[in-house]
């Protein structure tokens, strides 16, 4: 009987496992905010020294942050967790309570406008990643379940990216983080059906790039960032920034939407090696405008 009831809890446990990994294998993207005001460096970790502890932040929006008993929410900024304090959400306003330095990490000090991101506790990781991240050579198969992956234990955050490899895109301490961030702009209006390359100058039609960062190392391009300072004005949506290397396109673009100020692609990445020419070209429809582009990328190492 001992036997069989050992059996019987094995079988139990394989079939808990096996479901457990299933609901695991839909891609579930952590979702992401902004800080909307500083986090000055706690000076002591609460009432009498203890750690963690509970302080209010603002953010930029409170979509998807949720604060029941069931869900729970927690928060990463930088390297540190921040957990959503239970009904702590405002009518209004977008400031909640939390509690820092959660799952282990340390309380800091953050700047206004730091990525804050979203997610339930189990969608955070507890180790780091690396090589392939694709399930098998095609790139056809399903990416991995949770991104991006972030290691609750040292801070490290990582992406899969289009060539099928792991790339580092946190600020950890290993190697293989971000290296450098090629960056343009140029400067006043983007007139109609004008392509602009940033050129780190006024934005007067310059159809030929005369501006070029030169990558000093081998790695990934990735995680493209556009902004305009005025709503792009025109109805067609097809105000385009692309990232050229070498001269030719890649696959990291992004559009901004009709009365929009910006757009991302954190999905792509584009290898390069040392001495790649990195340039921003930014094309708009016709009757569309747009002011002051600028654009950056992150450079990761292997």
């Amino acid at each position: 009987m001992n036997k069989l009831k050992r059996i019987f809890a094995v079988s139990v446990l394989a079939v808990l496992s096996v479901a457990s990994f299933g609901q695991q294998q839909g891609l579930q993207s952590l979702t992401t905010t902004t800080l909307s005001t500083a986090i000055p460096t706690p000076l002591t970790f609460g009432i009498g020294g203890s750690s963690p502890f509970t302080s209010q932040i603002c953010l930029a929006s409170l979509t998807n942050v949720t604060a029941t008993v069931e869900i729970g929410t927690t928060l990463w900024v930088d390297t540190e967790a921040m957990d959503v304090v239970t009904n702590s959400i405002p009518a209004s306003g977008t400031c909640i309570l939390v509690q820092r330095g959660s799952h282990g990490t340390k309380a800091e000090g953050h700047l206004s406008g730091r990525t804050v991101f979203v997610g339930r506790p189990n969608l955070y990781q507890g180790f780091d990643v690396a090589g392939t991240c694709w399930a098998n050579a095609t790139g056809t198969a399903t990416l991995p379940a949770i991104l991006p992956w972030i290691n609750l234990t040292d801070g490290n955050r990582y992406n899969c990216k289009s060539d099928g490899n792991w790339y580092k895109s946190g600020i950890g301490s290993a190697s293989g983080a971000e290296r450098s961030t090629p960056a343009g702009f140029c400067t006043g209006t983007v007139g109609s059906a004008a392509t602009e390359y940033l050129n780190g100058a006024a934005c007067s039609g310059a159809s030929t790039a005369t501006y070029s960062w030169i990558a000093t190392s081998a790695g990934e391009l990735s995680d493209l960032y556009v902004y305009s300072s005025a709503a792009v004005v025109g109805g067609t949506s097809k105000d385009v920034l692309t990232v050229y290397v070498n001269g030719s396109a890649t696959a990291l673009t992004c559009t901004i939407a009709a009365a929009g100020t910006t757009c991302n692609d954190t999905t792509h990445g584009v290898a390069v090696v040392a001495g790649s020419v990195i340039t921003f070209q930014f094309v708009t429809a016709t009757s569309d405008t747009a002011a002051n582009i600028s654009a950056s990328v992150g450079l990761y190492g292997q």
